[in-house]
């Protein structure tokens, strides 16, 4: 078999072929070494964070006076007491049958005074039966006013006027100049009155609470005077109530009088905001931040009041949103070595804070799992398009 023979220019070529070859083979390693990784990006799931703090407020307060573990806020102080009685009416009502009574006016044209005792009988002309409730004495040429009362019960006696003649009367003399007349309806034979109920006490309370409540009101705000900025948070007590009825009670009317204290104090209510954004940023966990906070969520009311010391306790609340950031421990890159696609959709998916999640290769042609090296690992936040509730405000 016949050697061939290779030249020493021609080995040199090989060698160079061969040398070339390998670098280039390492540049290409070399490149992809560098630039294959992988990019996870989150989309954080907005969560709800609410805050519930006592402030305290005090008129003229000083540095030296607080403590790091309470909030303050300066305020001014002043309390109303307002009282008052009021009637009422009930919405329902019963009828009564009753004795229907009014007044017969007696004219006397003798010259001689004429006397009848009580229960002396007036007969209507239809027959209806009266009767003086008390004895008569009719001056001579004179008349005289007498109170009677139906001899029988029901609303059949509630008559109007007319002549009226005396029964018993035998003297005929008396008998022509006598004369008996009513000028008024006779009434009360059946009697409409009120059945006091529950609902209108309760009704009635409320209404007489809320006027005197009213009242105080403006009275403070025009002590206070308070600018725009200033709010004005109030408590109130009942002081003393009486009511002259209870339910069942029948009655045409009702009067409740109570007395009511109203204690008052302004602040600043852009203050006590920080101060709820504060408490809010404090109740945050690490690895998640502050993303914003619904103003109109702010509400407070006052538990306890001091008006001789100028201090108050408020309870306050606000709702707030937070998100996570790159700082989070669930977002630790050496989690991640190795871990291919669907182990890392199946990682993030029992955290609720986490809405979505995204992952690209590169070469994705190449790359099907994250790198082992973390410096290969990059993790990003999308904060945009978040959803948030309405009037929020984005910190």
């Amino acid at each position: 078999m016949p050697k061939i023979y290779i030249s020493p220019h021609q080995k040199i070529g090989y060698l160079f072929l061969a040398l070339t070859i390998l670098i280039i083979i390492g540049i290409i390693f070399g490149f992809f070494s560098l630039l294959y990784g992988a990019e996870i990006i989150i989309t954080p799931q907005v969560q709800e964070i609410d805050t519930n703090f006592t402030i305290q407020i005090k008129e003229n307060s000083n540095n030296e006076e607080l403590v790091a573990e309470v909030k303050f806020l300066n305020g001014k102080f002043i309390e109303i007491i307002e009282q008052g009685e009021f009637n009422f009416s009930p919405k329902g009502s019963v009828s009564i049958e009753g004795y229907a009574e009014g007044i017969i006016t007696l004219s006397n044209d003798t010259w001689n005074t004429v006397n009848f005792v009580s229960s002396t009988r007036f007969a209507s002309p239809n027959g209806l039966i009266f009767r003086a409730i008390n004895s008569i004495r009719i001056p001579a040429k004179g008349e005289t006013d007498v109170l009677v009362r139906a001899d029988k019960m029901g609303s059949g006696h509630d008559i109007n006027p007319c002549l009226f003649t005396i029964p018993n009367l035998r003297n005929a003399n008396l008998k022509e100049n006598i004369s008996a007349q009513s000028k008024e309806v006779m009434s009360g034979g059946l009697k409409k009155t009120g059945i006091i109920m529950q609902t209108d006490l309760d009704q009635a309370q409320k209404e007489v609470q809320e006027e005197l409540y009213n009242k105080a009101i403006e009275k403070i705000k025009e002590e206070l005077a308070p600018s725009a900025d200033f709010k004005i948070s109030l408590k109130s007590d009942i002081l003393e109530e009486k009511i002259n009825a209870k339910p069942g009670d029948e009655k045409g009317e009702f009067t409740i009088s109570t007395k009511v204290k109203m204690q008052a104090v302004s602040f600043s209510e852009k203050e006590l905001l920080d101060l709820a954004i504060e408490s809010l940023t404090e109740k945050i966990v690490a690895g998640k931040q502050l993303a914003g906070y619904e103003p109109d969520s702010l509400s407070y009311r006052l538990t306890e009041y001091n008006l001789e010391e100028k201090t108050a306790n408020m309870e306050t609340q606000l709702r707030g949103y937070m998100i996570l950031t790159l700082k989070n421990e669930i977002l630790n890159k050496e989690l991640f070595s190795g871990m291919d696609e669907q182990k890392i959709y199946e990682y993030f998916n029992q955290f609720p804070e986490i809405q979505e999640v995204k992952i690209k290769f590169w070469p994705s042609w190449l790359l099907k799992k994250i790198p082992e090296e973390s410096d290969k690992i990059r993790i990003k936040i999308k904060y945009k398009n978040l959803a948030f509730g309405e009037n929020l405000e984005i910190k």
